[in-house]
């Protein structure tokens, strides 16, 4: 496919008295249009005419200008209209830190596990501890965890999560424990601090310090049945020990979300494991489809093709724009922009997800060299204008992006910055929603699969709402 010639967003669009007024932006597609009002949120999808009236393509029919006045979205005021764009282009820093304190190790090996984590006993069981000696690979200590909590600050940076394996199971030189680094971000000054674990092995004692210390939780839980649950981790006990650590968790006030990968083993039970997340009193969160990396990339739990539809596809424009929204996707990746993940080994990665997209060592660099350095800076200043297909799309200042996901469902044949995103139903190049999702074939260019039309609209039929 050719290089794309869609415009930029624009604003200050002027035809004879009429022009946009301020705050709204007229962002072109390939066929179609839309306008963005920051005054009001809405995002208003635009017609082929009215795009080539809005480009100077055509002229104004049936007072199409008017009806834009009419809406609030332009104006005959000859006071020059303020540029709102400039303002909203920025180069925001360091905004968010995985400190993943346990790379390898965790007392679960969950089925879909994107970092292979899995307890030591199975590794050395499956062969993999020999491998793991001929080549050692040195961890941080607890006091350059320590460094890297105070470095990250100083990059102002205010929010983080430990994560694993499970980080649980960290266990530093003189006996700390996560919930010690954890203390120490908060004393040095960090507002949000999240710590992302199975739960099997909080205690009271362990939640009554987490409340004390004001941090977050988040849990997964695969299932309301405890046999599934426990099929998915491999770990027998562990549904109801995670079940047991949220009621705990509960019951203090601790803040926690709790979170469900939806997979073939335990797509039959999604509406009535998010119930049960919701009698124990935790806030909806929409299950979030299984990504192939790491054991995830597996047809044995890839869900069904119904299910990915229901959970996973956007079929429907259902967006809305604001002024940090917009310049945040105008500024860089929708979700890598200001993120990092170090792992115990202390390779930098753009994402959680990303596990061979290293972009710098802090055992090798300083932090600060590497969230200022080039490789990491391509990854955050990569907008939707670098995505096949979405570059083309009107939408692609207020859709969100995944470029783990994208390049795990591509498997290879694209590149990770430009591989389309592939839970999106829209074809810009002829306006349509729901009759298939973008993949990348064998020669590495983007096509529109139908195959999952017959289901989409056998869902959208029942009443589905993605």
């Amino acid at each position: 496919m050719a290089e794309s010639v869609v415009p930029r967003i624009k604003e200050v669009i002027s035809s004879g008295d009429y022009c946009l007024a301020s705050g709204v932006l007229f962002v072109g597609g390939a066929l179609r249009g839309a306008i963005y009002d920051l005054n009001t949120s809405r995002v208003f999808s635009i017609n082929e005419t009215a795009h080539q009236i809005l480009t100077g393509l055509a002229e104004n029919e049936d007072g199409f200008w008017t009806k834009l006045e009419n809406l609030g979205l332009a104006t005959r005021e000859k006071l020059p209209q303020r540029n709102i764009l400039p303002e909203l282009i920025q180069k925001p820093g360091l905004q968010f830190v995985w400190f993943e304190v346990v790379s390898d190790d965790c007392n679960e090996s969950c089925a879909h596990c994107y970092a292979d984590s899995m307890p030591p006993a199975y590794r050395k069981a499956l062969g993999l501890q020999e491998l793991a000696k001929s080549e050692p690979l040195k961890k941080l200590t607890t006091n350059k965890w320590k460094d890297l909590i105070e470095n990250a600050y100083s990059l102002e940076c205010r929010r983080c999560q430990f994560i694993g394996g499970e980080p649980f199971i960290y266990k530093g030189e003189k006996g700390e424990s996560v919930l010690d680094l954890a203390a120490y971000a908060k004393s040095v000054g960090f507002e949000l601090i999240e710590i992302f674990t199975n739960a099997t092995l909080l205690t009271e004692e362990k939640i009554r310090r987490i409340k004390e210390l004001g941090l977050n939780i988040a849990v997964s839980l695969y299932s309301k049945d405890q046999e599934t649950h426990d099929r998915i981790t491999n770990t027998p006990g562990s549904h109801k020990k995670t079940i047991t650590a949220l009621k705990m968790l509960h019951q203090a006030g601790v803040p926690t979300r709790v979170e469900t990968i939806v997979m073939k083993p335990n797509e039959s039970m999604i509406k009535e494991t998010q119930e049960l997340v919701a009698e124990m009193g935790f806030p909806y969160n929409h299950p979030d489809v299984l990504r192939p990396k790491g054991r995830g990339d597996n047809p044995a739990i890839t869900p069904s093709k119904e299910t990915t539809v229901q959970y996973g596809l956007m079929t429907a424009p259902s967006f809305t724009v604001d002024r940090d929204t917009l310049s945040r996707y105008l500024s860089g990746h929708s979700c890598l922009l200001g993120k990092i993940a170090i792992t115990d080994t202390g390779d930098v990665l753009p994402c959680i997800f990303s596990r061979n997209l290293v972009v710098g060592n802090i055992q090798e660099s300083l932090l600060k060299d590497v969230v200022t350095g080039q490789k990491l800076e391509v990854v955050w200043k990569s907008t939707k204008d670098n995505v096949l297909v979405c570059r083309d799309c009107e939408y692609r200042y207020v859709c969100f992006d995944c470029r783990p996901l994208s390049e795990g469902v591509n498997r290879g044949r694209g590149e990770y910055l430009s591989a389309p995103y592939p839970r999106c139903t829209y074809n810009p190049y002829t306006g349509e929603w729901a009759k298939g999702v973008w993949r990348i074939g064998d020669e590495g260019n983007p096509y529109y699969d139908e195959s999952l039309q017959p289901i989409i609209q056998a869902m959208l039929a029942k009443g589905g709402d993605n």
